[in-house]
């Protein structure tokens, strides 16, 4: 046995004061003593499960110079892009993202990852008003990317362009990271005014009004080092197409995943601590006291949870899915069913990408469920058009169990398959491309404990950066008279 969140331990110091004075009923602090051990999250471990998953590793570059502050995109380019990171990171959890910000130097907030609750944590810790630099630098960018920090195959750069205007030069440092480069264009071509910090409209020296607009650069670059480049539309539609180009022309790399498995201890203490306060200090109706004991057993479902089950049963037959799927979200304990049936009707309405995130994070050991885990993942990659990843998907849930629907599913994708693979680009050819990204490496201790846990058991917490990062951030850093 294991506690989870040993640090309440110090509670037990205040609980001996109380013994010392002899002040409270040695009932309530028996009561006391057992939710404190409640608080501590003991648990009893499974086993280590290990997962491999085929993935992308992909740096994010955000822009925080002055002009990311225009509103020509609401609230504000930066906003906008924060918004949409969030959702890439969050979309695909299969891929490994790093969150780099820059200005004229850049700064890493999250190393490679999968867990998207890492760069959104850094996301929401950033304070625009400690940055002091207002220019822009991609040069010293792919110049840091070129010292290949982590085996990263992707930037996906969302920035407004700044006065870059060395292309040759931007080129060069690029092909020497070997990255393939998608932009996000965050600014139009009309442009926007700027406004200071006291909402005045700022103006250059010879009093004319300063306006930022969109770096033609940008398309160039991407047109001349085989990237892409993406105009930034919406928040949803934008992350969509990022995550597709991703998928498009990225080198697969395989990941090995270690996670435990945990069987919940907490409620027993908390059951007797209850049960205990309720008989000794409240006078109730002896109907009521006999009833107590049914109430407090630990439950895997809410007390409406048959309902909205019921509801969404129903509603399934009759074809109405949205209906079914609003029901089920209503569910308040998550099971391996309830998800499984979330992702088959994400997958009737047509959301495809949702339902395939679900199924990804499934595991069991029931070789039935597995086999409609597997088959209903082959079809979402399918109507997605990832043929590769249906025939991997359909192939497992064969050797689970032959079904002549997943054979002939198989036999009408097999042509499909050959005529999806593209032809590897020079890039990928390179020796550092074929490196595993922390297969077998150790990760940093809290990176470890963090992956111990389910995404349920923790709480979110959003540490400030420290002044040391906004140094880095704001290094070299003078007032410039004329920085767009």
């Amino acid at each position: 046995m294991s506690w989870l969140y040993p640090e309440f331990s110090i509670l037990f110091l205040g609980l001996l004061f109380l013994y010392v004075q002899r002040k409270v009923p040695k009932v309530l602090l028996l009561v006391l003593f057992l939710m404190i051990v409640a608080l501590l999250r003991p648990v009893l471990k499974e086993r280590l499960h290990t997962s491999k998953e085929s993935g992308v590793n992909a740096a994010i570059a955000l822009d925080l110079s002055f002009s990311m502050r225009a509103k020509d995109i609401l609230p504000s380019r930066l906003e906008a892009a924060k918004e949409t990171i969030k959702k890439i990171v969050h979309e695909n959890r299969k891929n490994r993202f790093a969150l780099y910000a820059f200005t004229t130097n850049p700064l890493i907030l999250s190393a490679p990852t999968s867990d998207a609750d890492l760069p959104e944590d850094a996301l929401d810790a950033l304070k625009v008003e400690n940055i002091l630099t207002h220019g822009t630098s991609l040069s010293k960018l792919f110049a840091h990317f070129t010292k290949k920090h982590y085996p990263l195959q992707t930037l996906v750069l969302f920035t407004d362009g700044g006065e870059e205007r060395d292309l040759k030069k931007l080129s060069t440092l690029l092909g020497k990271s070997g990255l393939r480069l998608i932009v996000v264009g965050m600014a139009t071509r009309k442009g926007s005014l700027l406004y200071d910090n006291y909402d005045k409209v700022l103006k250059d020296r010879e009093g004319a009004l300063v306006i930022t607009r969109l770096n033609p650069l940008l398309e160039k670059l991407a047109a001349e080092n085989d990237g892409v480049f993406i105009p930034f539309e919406t928040p949803q539609t934008t992350a969509q197409e990022v995550l597709n180009q991703i998928d498009a022309f990225s080198e697969k790399t395989l990941f090995q995943k270690k996670r435990y498995s945990y069987v919940e201890l907490f409620w027993i203490p908390l059951v007797v601590a209850l049960v205990l306060f309720f008989f000794h200090f409240v006078r109730l109706p002896k109907k009521v006291l006999l009833m107590i004991p049914f109430l407090s057993l630990p439950s895997q479902s809410g007390v409406l949870d048959w309902y909205y089950l019921h509801q969404s049963k129903t509603a399934y037959e009759k074809g109405a899915y949205q209906k079914a799927l609003q029901a089920l979200e209503e569910i308040s304990s998550k099971t391996l069913q309830s998800e499984f049936d979330k992702a088959l009707l994400y997958y009737k309405t047509g959301e495809y990408r949702k339902a395939q995130t679900i199924l990804s994070s499934l595991a069991t050991k029931d070789p039935q469920l597995k086999f409609k885990i597997l088959f209903l993942e082959g079809n979402t990659y399918v109507r997605q058009k990832k043929y590769q990843k249906a025939r991997i998907a359909y192939q497992q849930a064969l050797i689970l169990k032959k079904d002549p629907a997943v054979l002939e599913n198989l036999r009408l994708i097999l042509g499909k398959v050959e005529q999806s693979q593209p032809k590897p680009p020079v890039y990928q050819k390179k020796e550092s491309r074929k490196v595993a990204f922390a297969s077998k490496t150790q990760k940093p201790k809290k990176q470890k404990e963090r992956a111990g846990k389910t995404k349920n058991s923790r709480t979110k917490v959003t540490r400030p950066l420290g002044y040391k990062a906004y140094e880095l951030i704001n290094e070299g850093y003078i007032h410039e008279k004329k920085p767009w």
